[in-house]
């Protein structure tokens, strides 16, 4: 399935000779976009996070994901921070329908994340975006429904670039999150080894 995901995106080509069935590719789960804009503090942080859109098949998630900005292209670079469209935008989340991305949501608020805070460079930082919602909306770093979603989120300040990628999950349980955090380290690959991952409870 991971291999249809990656043939149907126009950004990813599969294997070659792969041969594809027509579609639509249902995902296992439905899946939903959301961007968290940076704080006004006139808004709760509920109010300045706004969905963006729901996929439940493959082509759906690539028509959105090759709409929206690659985390390099609007996060703060060293030198400027872009916009997107008319808004400045700190984090997206990818989250499961019907989960928000809130530790506040029933789904989350007895689970955990794994993240990894660190200056990625802005290649790294967008392929272990990519790599990390591939393997969850493709069901590869979860046998099961443990998995709620992730984020990417800019924390640079004072000028100094600081990104953190973020693994959410429905259970603070010290067997499925090394699983998981074993499985998401095989979607990465070598570049893995790069990030120190820490474990935070919900």
């Amino acid at each position: 399935f991971r291999r249809v995901l990656f043939r149907s995106g126009a950004r990813c080509p599969g294997p070659i000779g792969m041969d594809v069935p027509a579609g639509p590719h249902f995902l296992e789960s439905e899946w939903v976009i959301w961007e968290h804009r940076a704080p006004d503090k006139n808004k709760s942080y509920e109010d300045n996070m706004a969905k963006l859109c729901e996929v439940a098949t493959v082509e759906d998630f690539w028509r959105a994901w090759n709409n929206i900005p690659k985390p390099s292209e609007i996060f703060y670079d060293g030198r400027t921070r872009k916009k997107f469209a008319s808004r400045t935008v700190e984090a997206f989340s990818v989250f499961k329908k019907n989960i928000k991305p809130e530790w506040e949501d029933p789904a989350n608020r007895s689970g955990a994340e794994w993240y990894c805070r660190r200056a990625f460079t802005m290649p790294q930082l967008d392929e272990f975006w990519l790599h990390i919602v591939l393997g969850m909306i493709g069901e590869t770093l979860d046998a099961g429904d443990e998995i709620c979603g992730a984020r990417v989120v800019d924390k640079s300040v004072n000028g100094r670039t600081m990104y953190r990628l973020e693994l959410w999950f429905r259970k603070n349980d010290d067997a499925l999150s090394k699983e998981l955090l074993a499985k998401m380290q095989e979607a990465l690959g070598k570049g893995a080894q790069t990030c120190k991952w820490d474990l935070r409870s919900h």
